[in-house]
Formats: C-alpha cells, structure tokens, sequence
C-alpha cells in the first residue's frame, strides 16, 4: 500500500482544521506538504528532548590502573594500557524527555549506572542526573535534573491510544558508534497496540536508529500540538524482502502508571513466588559422576557438571550409581546430606551419607555420592537426598538388567518426580547443553567493583511432560529482597509446547535489559512461562575483591604467575654450557 496520499491527507486534514478561521463560504486553506508538518513537529519536540549518559570514564581509567597493577611479571609483557577510543568524552545511550514537574523520561534500560547519569540537552547543556523511579518489566524509567534545565519545556502525556493509521513521529539521539546523527526524528503511521511480554506496546513502522530508546513517540492533537504516545522502546523487525521494519513504543498508558509510581501487577505475584522458594530446602539431582567445583578469581564458587544419565546396565554383579546433588536454603554451617538409592518398589538399597559446608553468602551448595549394591531387578531406581529425615529431592534412573523378565515398557521422562505435575527445573550457567547435559559455570553470584550497575547471566531450562501451549515466552525476573523487580529478559520462545513432550532451551539474561541490582546482597531469578512462574535460582551481588592485597585468591594467582614465568624460563633458556675437560696428569717417566 503507498502511504504516501494516506499521509498528505491526513497531514493536511489535521492542520488545516486547527488553523483555519474562515467561514464556510470561503475558500479552503492551501493543502500542507507532510514534510512540512514533520519539519513542524520536530521544532515544537526536539527542545524538550535530551540526551541521556551513563558515565564510565571512572570505571575505565580504574581498570587501567589495576591492569597496569597487574602487568609486567613477564619480560616481554606491555607495562602500560593504550586507550583506543576516538574521543574521551562518553557517547550517549540513549533519549529522554522533560514531562511536568521537571521530571525526564527514558527506557529502562538506557540506565547502566545510576549513580552516574547526566542528562545532555539540544544546546549543549550537560548536567547530572539522579534517578528517581525505574519500572524494569514496563521498560521506563523516571530522571530528576539535579540542576534545572534551561528550555527545555514539558511535553504532554496523552490520555489515548494512537489509531491504527494515525501519523506518529519518534525522536532520539542516535551519538552512539562512529556515526553521529544527533538529534534526529523519523516518521510513520501507527500500526496499532498490542500487550506483548507483559507490557502494552505501540507498534509503528518509522524506521528508528540504535539511542532513539527512550525519546518520544508523539502525535498531533486536534488543535495540532504534539502530544506524547509513547515511549520508543525497540526495533522488533528491521524489514526485509519488501517488507517494512517494525518498532514499538511503551503506550502512553504505561508510563502513566510509572509517573503515578503503581508497580506491575505482576510484581506482587512474583515476590510471593520468590519468598516461598526461599523459605525452602530442596535438591536438583543428576544421575551423574562428572562434577567439578572450584572458585573463580573473585573467590565465588563455580561448578560443572556433564551428563544425566537416563539409563544404567549392569549385569546382576555390583552396580554403581553416582549422583550429584545441587542443594538450595541450607543456613550457614556444616549438615549432613543422606543419600538413599530405592528399587522399583521403594525399598532401600544403597545408603551413604556426605557432609556438607556452606560458607557466608553461599546460596547453592554441592555434594555427590557413588553409591553401589547389587541388583535383583530391573526397572526405574531413584536416588533420594534427605536432610534431617526429610527428603529434598530425587532422581530417577532406569536400571537395565539383561534376561529380567520385569516389565520395562515405561517411557515417562526418567528425570521428573512422579508427583503427578509438571515441572521446570532451571540451573545459572555460564553454557548449557540438554542431549548429552552439560553445565558449565553453574554460580549464584555477582562480583562487580561497585553496584548499582547492571550484570549478566545465563541460564539452561528443562521441563518434563505436561506442558502445553502456543506462543510461550520463558522469562527471567529478578528481583530485590524488598520484591521490586530490577531485571527482567526474555530468554526463550518457543511457538508451540506439546503436553506429551519434554522440552529445554538457554536463555540469556543481558538479552534487552540485564538486571539492575541497587547494592551488595541477596537477589532472587524467577522464571515465568508467560508471567506463571515456574522456577526459582538465588543470587548474591558481591563486590570483587580479587586484588585485595593479601588476600588468598591474590597469593594463589602470583603463585601461579611465578610458576608459570619460571616454567617458561625454563622451557626458553639455553642449555648450560658443558664444563671444562680436566687437565690431563703427566705420565710418569
């Protein structure tokens, strides 16, 4: 369809109803060229729009002096850091706008480091900013000048909805990358609203630019003033094969509910979902041998495990089944973890008993068994971790004896708990992988120099049987001990979900919008399936202490450095040169 006529007359419909003064016997105003109006519109915005900054020249010129710090062990090393960046001065993030009360307006995940925001205007006015309310799942956030700016007037929220078809305009500033636009504006017409992945989102067909998050979405109002529709929040389509891009916007609606300071709805179920897992002591168990923990260098506690092993042989001899357990809610100390391994009819076979420690902090702990007996039938066996007598979870496995004559013709998915629910079980990792399983730098930790600030992760997801649906988004929420939400991604879609088959996927949680914690302590992922949470995984926020001096990891990691220039040395240096021969004695006469 060409939009072109579509837009010369509503252009020249809408302004020429809010000028005109004639009566109706005279004749009707000159039709207004829509790129006339665009030029209107952009002069009546672009004063109120801002450029907002997340300054880090701090934290780079810190990490240069630790990095220096930490060079020149070895002959050949650099002793000092080059900076590259064509300027010195940081580049925008993103856009924002004044509205009333002095108050600036931006996407949510334009905030990188609240602690040091400016707010930059069209005239070159740059000051700091602090920030005064953020709505991670609705995508805005709400800035306070600590100076007042010099004109930039408010721009008005409406109280509507675009029409489908109706002309929108969208402004930012695009400084970010070796191209600098500025301030810029793009024009389209609306293509509607839709609630998508818990927010409302205006969708619209202007093309927009990476720093146009958070500027505004306007149209024109009956008396022809600019009036705020939305917020730009993301290129969902860039367009392709004939067809056009797609961005959208937070609707106006939204950010109302921001301004009034009114959470989503769907905090408060998440907090309850989060304080309730919390209150608990479980395990996940993997029918596995292959586990690996260590720490890294922040001293946090990191693990790998391969492998999940659905089935066992043995030969009516003495049969191994190794276990690992990940347990979750143990307070601080030494416990005693009681494995029991069950035949198919629920009679113990195997025990062993493993103590385990967790130090400060420390929200998931790890302890694994080998236990062996000798089989008299085959069939499902499972392997239970109890704790004080009461169990924290189990794990299942097919036992395979050959020339049993029991009935094994049960294909339930072997990692679930017949409990006559579905379930998810979700691990934080690094990597993850679901046929053969593995997880690689499985933690429950942060470890950054300051917070607030915003922090990754990623995750591995599988489900049993039983789940069922269309369009499926897995999203990760994380929130604060108080139950704010202050991250959210969505990690996974999966277009249909078949209740007779399980499932897995990976997500990531710097997808869009990584989480934003506030300060040291501890947090909480909960995973939803289209806002029905279904996992829970703790989180510590800890500042990194890696060259602290004096410190254990510190001693370790020069120890290792002195090993390692000595080993090369040694590998390099030329051989000793031979000794001399020794004088031959006269012979005698």
């Amino acid at each position: 369809m060409n939009h072109n006529l579509p837009f010369g007359f509503l252009f020249a419909f809408g302004i020429a109803s809010a000028v005109s003064t004639v009566g109706c016997g005279s004749a009707p105003p000159p039709p207004v060229h829509h790129a006339e109006v665009s030029e209107r519109v952009f002069e009546a915005v672009a004063p109120s729009v801002v450029a907002i900054l997340n300054d880090d020249r701090a934290d780079r010129e810190q990490e240069i002096k630790e990095s220096e710090a930490s060079m020149g062990d070895e002959s050949h090393a650099p002793k000092h850091v080059i900076d590259l960046s064509p300027g010195k001065e940081p580049t925008p993030h993103g856009t924002g706008f004044m509205i009333d009360g002095g108050l600036i307006v931006t996407a949510a995940h334009v905030v990188l480091r609240p602690d040091r925001l400016k707010i930059t205007t069209r005239s070159g006015q740059t000051v700091d900013a602090e920030l005064v309310r953020i709505d991670e799942v609705r995508d805005v956030a709400i800035l306070r000048p600590k100076t007042p700016l010099v004109g930039v007037p408010p721009l008005v929220i409406d109280d509507r909805e675009p029409r489908v078809g109706e002309p929108v305009w969208a402004m930012g500033h695009t400084g970010r990358g070796f191209w600098k636009l500025s301030w810029g504006m793009s024009a389209g017409i609306a293509s509607g609203t839709v609630e998508m992945f818990g927010e409302k989102l205006v969708l619209y067909d202007a093309g927009v630019y990476p720093g146009f998050s958070g500027g505004p979405l306007v149209t024109l109002d009956d008396t022809g003033k600019p009036r705020v529709v939305g917020v730009n929040h993301a290129i969902l389509f860039t367009g392709s094969m004939g067809t056009g891009p797609i961005s959208s916007a937070v609707a106006s609606s939204e950010l109302r509910e921001v301004v009034a300071g009114h959470p989503h709805a769907v905090q408060a179920k998440l907090a309850e979902y989060a304080k309730q897992e919390r209150a608990k002591v479980y395990a996940d168990l993997f029918i596995t041998d292959r586990l690996m923990v260590n720490r890294d260098a922040n001293d946090q506690q990191v693990a790998y495990v391969m492998g999940n092993a659905r089935e066992l042989e043995s030969h009516g001899t003495e049969t191994r089944v190794p276990c690992v357990a990940m347990i979750f809610g143990l307070p601080k100390g030494e416990e005693e973890i009681l494995f029991e391994l069950h035949d198919p009819s629920d009679v113990v076979v195997a025990t062993e008993t493993k103590s385990v420690r967790t130090n400060e902090h420390q929200r998931v702990a790890f302890a694994s068994t080998a236990m062996t007996f000798t089989p008299k039938t085959g069939g499902k066996y499972s392997v239970v971790a109890k704790r004080q007598g009461k169990e924290l979870g189990r794990g299942v496995v097919t036992l395979d004896v050959p020339d049993d004559d029991d009935d094994l013709a049960d294909d339930h998915d072997s990692d679930s708990v017949d409990d006559g629910q579905p379930d998810v079980d979700i691990v934080v990792a690094s990597a993850g992988n679901d046929n053969p399983l593995v997880l690689s730098g499985i933690r429950a930790g942060w470890a950054e120099r300051s917070y607030p600030r915003r922090v990754d992760f990623a995750w591995f997801a599988r489900a049993t049987r039983g789940w069922s649906g269309i369009n499926v988004s897995i999203a990760a929420y994380v929130l604060d001990q108080e139950g704010n939400i202050v991250g959210r991604s969505d990690g996974c879609f999966e277009p249909e979900l078949r209740p007779d088959r399980p499932w897995s996927c990976t997500g990531s949680g710097s997808a869009v919008q990584p989480p934003l914690p506030l300060k040291e302590g501890a947090y909480d992922i909960v995973f939803a399936i289209n806002d029905h949470p279904v996992a829970w995984w703790p989180m510590e926020a800890a500042i990194r202490k890696d060259r602290a001096p004096g410190s254990d990891v510190e001693r370790w990691m020069k120890e290792m450095r002195r090993i390692q220039i000595k080993r090369k040395r040694a590998e390099t240096a030329p051989p000793p040169p031979k000794p001399a021969a020794a004088p031959k004695a006269p012979k005698a006469k």
